[in-house]
């Protein structure tokens, strides 16, 4: 295998991102990556705590788990695309999940994400997207 370059340490500075994810591990490792970019990382471990977050704020970017308990990563994603824009309605979204057979990229951009990304996270890839995301969000 190549040697990679190592994270963009910057890369991120002044975007604030909001991770969803029910896995304790997970939603560490994505924060982490993030943070260590130089983003502000909020979290939430369900659904209904995300969009409690988005009635006090509106991140920059927000990275959902789909398959979480109770409410999934599409029903968040269809409520948030339901507020109007000044809370968040247009915020650039993120789906990841370790189920990519069965969450196709045609059906998670279809349900209103802009990209997806699989599990178990590539740091790599999820500061790059979240970059590309957060530069389509300004």
């Amino acid at each position: 295998m190549g040697r990679r370059d190592p994270l963009p340490r910057d890369s991120l500075v002044g975007v604030h991102v909001l991770v969803v994810d029910d896995d304790p591990d997970a939603r560490q490792v994505i924060r982490s990556v993030l943070q260590y970019c130089g983003a502000l990382v909020t979290t939430a471990v369900s659904a209904n705590e995300a969009l409690g977050i988005l009635s006090r704020v509106v991140p920059d970017v927000v990275v959902v788990d789909i398959v979480m308990p109770g409410a999934d990563g599409y029903w968040l994603i269809a409520e948030i695309r339901k507020l109007p824009p000044e809370r968040g309605g247009h915020v650039p979204a993120l789906a990841c999940t370790a189920y990519h057979e069965e969450h196709t990229p045609e059906r998670l951009l279809a349900a209103g994400f802009q990209n997806q990304m699989r599990k178990p996270i590539d740091p790599w890839e999820l500061s790059r997207l979240v970059a590309g995301l957060a530069r389509q969000a300004s």
